[in-house]
């Protein structure tokens, strides 16, 4: 037993409440168990009791041994004065520390079967604590656990946005412009190509939005790639053009070995990915006004779409010819940054606005997107859990990084199903 797995049986009445007695023979009736305080103080406030034949409300504190009470200090703390219950776990061996108040031991009547499969839970090793029970979960506990995940996952991403846009002055185009380099950067190169965009404010790059071969020059030059000397004259034209902006903006670029080309494909290699990011922020650099307007995934998909100069439509690399080389931005690339920067500062933006409708459509661009692939994907479906599209699957990495992988089930609406025995018979 432990004190979280304690106040977890008190909360929601794992316990035998029909029989509840004090330690002095007086039956004990939760009429609720209260509200449960997280912060400093007693664990349960506002609890509603009724001890023999009088109804008590207040605070409830709940221990696991007597000897708590006195090694917490608690009785020389105000906040604990106006117990009207104490709750233990184990038998009373001593009497001596106990705060003169009605006290109950709930230990016998707590069911040895929620005990056990608490137990299973906690010792299972497998990536999903609770792959056993799953089959027997419910499709509408399954719904009702990713919605739950689902929104958790979008505020906490929110939570990082405000942080960004706090340091940065409000300004979501900036926002919004690292967050497409980050995930355009991908697992890899995602760091430095957002430490690119830091170095590329947009409005420096809206002073050249016409000229394409100068927005190519600062993104390849504030990355680093034009240090040296090249033999073909379109990279040798980037490089001259950017020592001019260099000075004329007393620039500081990044060390270009920040980015890894190590067992990348050549369609994802940083030259590319940055090639398209210049390609984008041609002509329009205000993305995220035009994201505003953007009604449809397909109208998304135009902003992302630009097409790159003719060159990377024959190399990977500068200097290096590979014949109709595979430039273009790909489906799968372009979820990635549906899902990862657009879903999220569009969502974010309808907080802030206070406009559910901006919510709302962050969400419906999510439906519109396949479901995503990989470990933890692939571990839930090994389960049977079927993902429809983006919502499930991100509900799907925010359940098992969150809870699963810290073991935090008596958080969990499948875990608190599992640990009252009211898993469903119907499988999903």
């Amino acid at each position: 037993m432990n004190e979280a797995l304690f106040q977890f049986i008190w909360k929601f009445k794992l316990y035998d409440a029909a029989t509840l007695q004090t330690t002095k023979g007086e039956l004990v009736q939760v009429i609720s168990v209260g509200q449960h305080n997280q912060n400093s103080g007693p664990d349960f406030s506002e609890a509603k009791i009724k001890i023999g034949d009088t109804l008590w409300v207040g605070n409830v504190e709940l221990h696991l041994a007597a000897e708590d009470w006195q090694k917490h200090k608690h009785n020389s703390q105000k906040d604990y004065s106006n117990i009207i219950l104490h709750v233990l776990y184990e038998p009373i061996l001593s009497s001596e520390a106990l705060p003169d108040v009605p006290t109950l031991v709930l230990q016998p009547f707590i069911s040895q079967q929620t005990l056990m499969r608490y137990a299973r839970l906690a010792e299972n090793k497998c990536t999903i604590p609770c792959a056993s029970f799953f089959a027997q979960q419910s499709e509408l506990s399954i719904k009702q656990t990713a919605d739950a995940m689902l929104y958790e996952r979008l505020q906490a991403k929110q939570a990082y946005l405000e942080d960004m846009l706090a340091y940065q002055d409000n300004d979501w185009e900036n926002v919004l412009f690292q967050l497409i380099a980050r995930y355009l950067g991908a697992s890899v190169n995602k760091e430095p190509f957002q430490q690119l965009a830091a170095l590329l404010p947009i409005s420096l790059l809206g002073k050249h939005v016409h000229d394409p071969l100068q927005i190519e020059a600062l993104v390849f030059g504030q990355a680093g790639f034009l240090e040296e000397q090249f033999q073909e004259p379109y990279p040798d034209q980037l490089r001259k053009e950017y020592m001019y902006l260099k000075r004329l903006y007393d620039l500081k670029h990044l060390d270009k070995n920040l980015f890894k080309f190590l067992r990348l494909r050549p369609s994802n290699f940083p030259t590319v990915r940055l090639a398209q990011l210049a390609a984008m922020m041609v002509g329009e650099v205000k993305l995220f006004s035009a994201l505003l307007e953007a009604k449809t995934m397909s109208s998304i998909h135009r902003l992302l779409d630009a097409p790159v100069n003719q060159y990377w439509k024959m190399h990977y690399q500068f200097d290096k010819f590979s014949p109709q080389a595979r430039t273009k931005l790909g489906t799968n690339s372009k979820q990635i940054l549906v899902i990862n920067a657009i879903v999220p500062i569009l969502f974010t933006y309808g907080k802030y606005k206070g406009d559910e409708q901006l919510c709302d459509r962050a969400i419906s661009f999510l439906e519109s997107c396949e479901p995503e692939s990989n470990a933890i994907v692939t571990a839930w479906r090994n389960l049977n859990w079927k993902p429809e599209n983006a919502c499930d699957t991100q509900a799907m990495l925010q359940l098992k990084s969150e809870y699963c992988a810290k073991f935090r089930c008596l958080e969990c609406g499948l875990g608190l199903k599992i640990l009252q025995g009211k898993v469903g018979l119907k499988k999903i």
